[in-house]
């Protein structure tokens, strides 16, 4: 008799837990087919998204040659403008340097 009381809590367990598990998936799928009818509204909107992006990257593929070459002249001024100052500044050290063993 104990037996028999014993395997009717499990299978009384069993059964509560199944229909837990039945519960949280018919929730989950109604959250899954929220989402995908939002996805589904959204896929055209992403489209136009994506093709304007591509033009945009095409645009910029274009333009990247007039930036890199403008980007080397300037970096290049700059570098020549340091070095102009660095030797200006040795010349005068030097020049200080002689200036001060004549005096």
């Amino acid at each position: 008799m104990i037996f028999y009381f014993l395997i009717s809590i499990v299978f009384i367990a069993e059964i509560i837990i199944a229909c837990t598990i039945i519960f949280y998936l018919v929730k989950f799928d109604k959250i899954f087919l929220k989402y995908n009818s939002l996805l589904d509204d959204t896929k055209p909107i992403i489209k136009d998204i994506m093709e304007t992006y591509r033009n945009l990257s095409e645009e910029f593929l274009k333009l990247a040659p007039v930036a890199v070459s403008k980007m080397k002249v300037l970096i290049s001024g700059m570098i020549m403008g340091q070095l102009k100052n660095a030797i200006g500044a040795f010349t005068f050290w030097l020049v200080k340097k002689e200036v001060e063993k004549h005096v």
